[in-house]
């Protein structure tokens, strides 16, 4: 993934060159509210090299749903399908610990170490409240073997050793080990495993097809995921080594790799989710919760100005995409880039889950979905009226 400003130069200059095709005639079905300019629409997935995506636009009265593919690799996406969201995810932990906050059973400025059977106590944590790794304001960095440590079954004591990097609430630094955290909180106050948990606190509630467990669904109703550049023809993910074992017990010393990034949806169901942060009101959390995660807690800085973080929103400030701010969040994972967004003032919504596409960014901000946010927010959604 292209991480500096040069490296997403080279990106951008290879990308016409080896990137694989999604072809020249990628849109498989469009049901709903037919797009004004479905030639823009088309010239954004070539592209961004889509290689298969489900695209979701409302206005909150009427719906367009546009499912595109590929032939090579063989990406074809429909409305069963189930896309691993990667840091999407996040907006979901956020608000399931809202629930709980508003439940009485977590207090946001409450120490994390109060909730896990933790002994001894790793200093890296001392001070480190729920808000905190809500917010990525926690200090903690990301350990460069994150996922191989997950894999390898180490304890949450193990790897925030030597991770904390500024002290709580100093500033900003993207953590998904700290979203990681906040699952084994949940699970030692629930007492149940997280994929139990997210489905009977969240997912049935909100009628949603999803699960953060992998090995629940079959690999068939699985969108494979192809990273274009460096492209290598046969290598899809469909599911994740972590996501191949079974959270059968809760574990919540170890359970912190599952509620940053690996929930497994529909792009319908996602928009279930959404709903309850763009309505306010929905009865899942209370209208409080709703504003404490749209209020800014942190700013991404001078590395892109125009984005800032709530409570597991990401928060786009960008004349360019908007007249007003836009909510929601992105997610990079293993090739695919995934954009879920909404204006704030209109409610207009966008979602975009795809098995593969361009991970070239503009500031932290990736370019697809930046593109795309602009085509929705700019173009198509308001030829609607």
């Amino acid at each position: 993934m292209p991480t500096t400003k040069f490296k997403n130069i080279v990106y951008r200059l290879m990308l016409p060159f080896c990137a694989p095709s999604c072809g020249k005639n990628p849109v498989s079905s469009v049901t709903g509210q037919p797009l004004s300019a479905p030639e823009t629409f088309v010239r954004l997935i070539r592209k961004h090299h889509v290689l298969g995506s489900a695209v979701l636009l409302s206005n909150g009265r009427e719906q367009s749903l546009v499912f595109t593919h590929s032939d090579k690799p063989p990406h074809y996406p429909d409305p069963d399908t189930y896309f691993r969201v990667a840091s999407i995810t996040k907006i979901a932990t956020a608000m399931l610990t809202m629930r709980l906050v508003d439940q009485g059973l977590l207090g946001l400025d409450e120490p994390v170490v109060s909730y896990l059977p933790l002994d001894p106590v790793p200093d890296e944590l001392a001070g480190v409240t729920l808000r905190h790794l809500l917010s990525h304001t926690s200090g903690l960095m990301d350990p460069p073997t994150l996922e191989k440590d997950l894999e390898a079954g180490k304890s949450i004591s193990e790897v925030v050793r030597g991770m904390r990097v500024a002290s709580p609430g100093k500033f900003f630094r993207y953590s998904n080990l700290g979203y990681g955290i906040l699952g084994c909180v949940m699970e030692a106050v629930k007492n149940r495993p997280l994929d139990v948990l997210f489905d009977s606190d969240l997912f049935s509630i909100l009628g949603m097809k999803a699960t953060l467990s992998a090995c629940t669904l079959p690999s068939e109703k699985i969108m494979p995921v192809t990273r274009i550049l460096p492209y290598h023809e046969g290598e899809d993910l469909i599911m994740t080594p972590l996501g191949r074992i079974p959270l059968n017990e809760p574990d919540p010393l170890h359970h912190f790799g599952h509620t940053a990034g690996s929930m497994y949806t529909t792009v319908e169901s996602l928009l279930k989710l959404m709903k309850v942060l763009i309505c306010g009101n929905s009865g899942y959390l209370s209208p409080a919760s709703v504003e404490e995660m749209k209020k800014k807690h942190a700013s991404y800085g001078s590395l892109s100005p125009t984005l800032s973080y709530g409570l597991g929103l990401l928060q786009i400030n960008d004349a360019h995409i908007s007249g007003c701010r836009v909510l929601g969040h992105q997610g990079f994972a293993y090739g695919c880039g995934d954009g879920a967004f909404w204006e704030e003032d209109s409610g207009h919504l966008l979602i975009f889950l795809n098995g593969g596409c361009s991970e070239a960014r503009t500031g932290r901000l990736g370019s697809a979905n930046r593109d795309f946010t602009f085509w929705a927010f700019r173009k198509e959604l308001p030829s609607w009226y």
